[in-house]
Formats: structure tokens, sequence, C-alpha cells
């Protein structure tokens, strides 16, 4: 009975082993090519991403400021035009209206994107505010 269920073992075994080396030889053979769906991509973000801190600080150039609501979207199109692909947010905290654009990771980096502003938008300078970087849904954005 012993030598039966040992035969048995070494069977399977065996077998399974083939199977093993020939699924591999098979794979290599053929060039088999796997094409996942894109929304996998997006769900693996999802679900790696980091806790907001609702303390984060962010920083960010204010490029422009007005009372009039017009002017400031005159001047996001501006910026857009001249800078495409920064990000821009429009805040209003009474009686002003405030353009501000990027993210930047470092105030030294805020600082060198500041002065390349200037010329165009003189009255730039860097801030912080509450926030968290990359949020998906910024309270004031509406641009890009």
């Amino acid at each position: 009975m012993k030598n039966m269920l040992s035969i048995l073992c070494v069977c399977v075994a065996s077998t399974c082993f083939a199977a093993d080396s020939d699924s591999t030889a098979i794979d290599i053979k053929n060039n088999i090519l796997f094409f996942k769906d894109p929304r996998v991509d997006v769900l693996q973000k999802m679900y790696m991403r980091k806790a907001v801190d609702p303390n984060a600080k962010v920083i960010r150039v204010q490029v422009f400021q007005a009372i009039a609501r017009d002017k400031v979207f005159e001047a996001k199109a501006q910026f857009s035009a001249r800078y495409p692909g920064i990000q821009t947010f429009v805040t209003y905290a009474s009686p002003n209206f405030r353009l501000r654009v990027g993210e930047f990771s470092s105030q030294q980096e805020a600082f060198k994107f500041m002065q390349q502003v200037k010329p165009h938008f003189p009255m730039s300078f860097v801030i912080e505010e509450k926030g968290s970087k990359n949020d998906d849904k910024p309270k004031s954005k509406s641009g890009n």
C-alpha cells in the first residue's frame, strides 16, 4: 500500500513538473502577448494614493489679482497661452479674485519659475497655501 502511494505521488509530481516546463517552452516559442485593460492602471493609482494630510502646504505662484472677475480670466488666458501645461487656479477671497499657478515641491523651484513669469506678470510672488498636493478636486481649481 505504501509503495502504491509513493509511486502515485512520484507520477503526479513528475507530471506537474513536465507540464510546468512545457508551458514555459510554449510561451517562449509562441511569443504570447498579454494586453491589459487601461482601467487597471487607474484602479492601481486609486488604491496606491497616500492619505491626504489636511494641514499640508502647497507652494504656488500668484501671478495676478483683481477685483473684476473678467480681468482675472483674461490674465488666465494669457498665462495659459504663454505657459501651456502649467495648472492654473482661480480663487476668490472678498473682494479679490486671484490667479495662482503650479504646484511646486520646493520654495526654490517656485522662485525659479516666478523669475521666468515676472517679465509678463510683474506682480508675481510665491505663496504657500493650505491644501493637498495633487488633489483631484481642489475647491478653487478652474483650469487646464
